[in-house]
Order: structure tokens, then sequence, then C-alpha cells
């Protein structure tokens, strides 16, 4: 094989490794954007901690406001609205007619 080969490979592999290093990078920062946001979504996840196997306590937006949802094999239970914060609501005032709070 003529050296002229390998130059040209490596050449080739390197501008095909910065094609692909652009596109993850570009991804990214249109991730960032309002581009690929998805419109109408107004539900997040903002942390969630695992208990135990069958228990998991989550973090999650609703527009502008906070609850802390515990998640069981009986199901997803609202515990508090955490919006002002934990200091300020207490667990018994957090109760909803549409949720049933398990202890």
């Amino acid at each position: 094989m003529a050296p002229g080969f390998w130059a040209t490979y490596f050449e080739r592999l390197a501008i095909v490794a910065l094609v692909l290093v652009a596109v993850y990078f570009l991804g990214r920062k249109l991730r960032e954007t309002r581009f690929f946001a998805r419109a109408g979504r107004r539900l997040r996840v903002i942390e969630s901690a695992m208990l135990s196997p069958h228990a998991t306590l989550h973090i999650v937006q609703v527009g502008c406001r906070y609850f802390l949802i515990g998640s069981g094999s009986a199901g997803p239970t609202r515990l508090a609205d955490v919006t002002t914060g934990l200091a300020e609501s207490s667990f018994d005032s957090a109760q909803d007619d549409n949720f049933e709070t398990r202890r």
C-alpha cells in the first residue's frame, strides 16, 4: 500500500470525527433552546430518591408549583405541596380530595 493511502485514510477519519463532535455539540445546544422544547409540557420531575425497592419519593414541578409525591406498590400519592418550602407546609394540610394520603 502506498503511503498516500494512509494519509488520506487518517485525514478522512479526522474529518468524520470532527463532524460527529460538531453534531454532538449542536444537538446539546439545540436541546437547551426552545427549538426542541416540548410545547404544552407543564409537568417535570425535578428529583427522585429511592427509599426501598418499592418506594420512591419525587419532587415534581407542575407549572410554577412543586409537589412531593410518594410512589409505592399501591401507586402514586401526593404527600405535600412544597412550593413555599418544606418548613411552611404541613403534611396534614397538604391533602387533596383527589389524592389519598397513606402513612
